[in-house]
């Protein structure tokens, strides 16, 4: 398994792509199945599980709002050798 480091990034998007994005999320999540999605070059994949949430932020006179989905990557158990 490759190890991946820390990764924040921001993929802008045009409208078009944009509705098209959340019109596949928000499908898969009412109907509570898991999806993947490309973004920057790499390939994510969202759990069924994934939680939910809005979050809303202002600094001055700009704002912003995320649709975000979280959830934990389960690590595999390293193999003992002999």
């Amino acid at each position: 398994m490759t190890k991946r480091g820390k990764r924040d990034v921001t993929s802008r998007l045009g409208r078009k792509a944009f509705a098209a994005k959340l019109r596949k999320v928000a499908a898969a999540v009412e109907a509570g199945r898991g999806f993947s999605v490309q973004v920057r070059g790499e390939r994510v994949f969202v759990p069924a599980g994934a939680e939910p949430s809005i979050e809303h932020e202002r600094k001055g006179d700009e704002q912003e709002l995320e649709l975000q989905l979280r959830w934990r990557v389960a690590r595999r158990a390293r193999r003992r050798r002999s």
